[in-house]
């Protein structure tokens, strides 16, 4: 059967299903009561949104010869926002954030092959210490003729992320959540009874060497992620489940759900959600990472990492808005790296607020820092075309104050610099643009 490319509409990820050798590796694996004890352990509570780690991400975009065909830094913030909006949505215990940005200027890496040409550019660029997330325009695969466009993927042996440009909202959660130990919920869905997970949570095995529930063992090994076939072409356009006619290998109708993050629903705005048992496989995982020790927020020496929930925001392309009268709190940190070095740091916040029909008003932006810390830093502000009105050194508390006088819409950045470009701690500010 030839697999067409309407693949770029649907979203396949192409992660192989070769996990099955991997999986008989984990301690929950037929014994999920370890997850829970785990969670127990380490006092996880859904109530509460305890950010646990903190994972720096390392970006590589791909783009043409000349850099006229890629994505802009307003394209990775999208990414960003949306992986952060999904973990703290659901109280997962993590928040990513951007240790770089590289890109590789090469046409014939736009179009990268699944199976030799994406595995070996993973080797070939990495960083340690990170996730390294590698952006395309089009993964290409062929499995015995059928051609498949693959959206996404995550690469087992080199520990790498693979997406297209066009990935969906959820695509990245998605390959981060593979690099965290878990699997698709429908795996071995068209296997036999010795691999296919069971509808039924409490079927068990009767086989003289295979012992305990299905539901622990076959598909991806949790109880609270429901047996579902493939859902590609299963889920209408309300998100419901659509193939309740279909069966098991023991005769169950399926009664699966549709909202999986890990799953591959019809259409990929339907996924929302980690179970329980995934995010317990997820912090444990990210607990046996070897930089476990520099990701985790229980440690203080790593509250230098600790990064704001408007970044990233280091370019006009990527500035974060400022709503008129909001204040916000924004920070400088410092970026991990495997060697650990002491020059590396966020130190710069481009911002943007928009006025509509001020006629002739006066803007002041407020600006207050640390009390404790005596930094430098130079606030600047540019016009809509990014021209230099203002710039202004201050060190503890400051204010702009400059007339507008507009019957349009004009939108206004700001730029905040940390002229030192070393802290020695998470340093934070509070920023307002008030209309008077």
């Amino acid at each position: 059967m030839q697999i067409k490319a309407q693949f770029l509409d649907d979203e396949f990820c192409g992660n192989k299903e070769i996990l099955n050798l991997d999986i008989r590796k984990k301690p929950w694996k037929g014994a999920n009561r370890f997850l829970y004890q785990y969670l127990e352990k380490i006092n996880y509570s859904e109530q509460v949104d305890s950010v646990r780690y903190r994972v720096p991400l390392k970006f590589w975009i791909y783009q043409s010869n000349d850099g006229t065909i890629g994505v802009a830094d307003s394209t990775i913030k999208r990414l960003m926002n949306e992986l952060n909006y999904y973990q703290e949505k659901n109280k997962t215990g993590f928040r990513y954030y951007i240790s770089s940005i590289e890109r590789i200027n090469k046409s014939k890496r736009l179009k990268l092959g699944y199976f030799i040409e994406a595995p070996w550019q993973t080797i070939i660029h990495k960083e340690k210490g990170c996730i390294n997330v590698y952006l395309t325009q089009t993964i290409k695969k062929r499995v015995w003729g059928d051609k498949y466009i693959v959206r996404g993927t995550f690469n087992t042996l080199t520990d790498a992320v693979i997406v297209q440009y066009n990935t969906s909202s959820t695509g990245l959660s998605h390959e981060i959540g593979h690099y965290f130990g878990l699997l698709h919920p429908h795996r071995n869905y068209n296997k036999g009874k010795s691999k296919q997970e069971s509808v039924s949570r409490t079927r068990t095995f009767n086989r003289l060497f295979k012992k305990g529930l299905i539901c622990e063992k076959n598909g991806d090994g949790l109880a609270d992620t429901p047996a579902e076939p493939k859902l590609s072409h299963l889920v209408d356009n309300n998100c419901n489940f659509i193939g309740n006619s279909l069966k098991d290998r023991w005769g169950d109708n399926y009664q699966s759900q549709t909202n999986n993050i890990m799953s591959y629903p019809t259409h990929y705005r339907c996924r929302k959600v980690f179970t329980e048992g995934q995010k317990a496989v997820m912090l444990y995982s990210a607990s046996q990472n070897k930089f476990a020790s520099s990701w985790t927020t229980s440690l203080a020496q790593n509250s230098v990492y600790k990064f704001d929930k408007y970044e990233p925001d280091n370019s006009f392309e990527s500035a974060s808005e400022l709503k008129l009268n909001e204040t916000q709190t924004h920070s400088f940190h410092k970026l991990f790296t495997a060697e650990n070095s002491d020059a590396v740091y966020d130190h710069e916040d481009f911002l943007y607020f928009t006025v509509e029909n001020a006629k002739e008003k006066t803007v002041n932006i407020n600006l207050t820092t640390n009390s404790s810390l005596k930094i430098p830093l130079t606030v600047q502000l540019f016009s809509q075309n990014r021209n230099l009105l203002k710039s202004k050194n201050i060190e503890n508390k400051s204010s702009l104050n400059f007339n507008i006088k507009t019957n349009n819409k004009n939108t206004y950045f700001i730029l905040i610099k940390n002229e030192n470009n070393i802290v020695n701690q998470a340093y934070s500010y509070q920023i307002s643009a008030v209309l008077k």
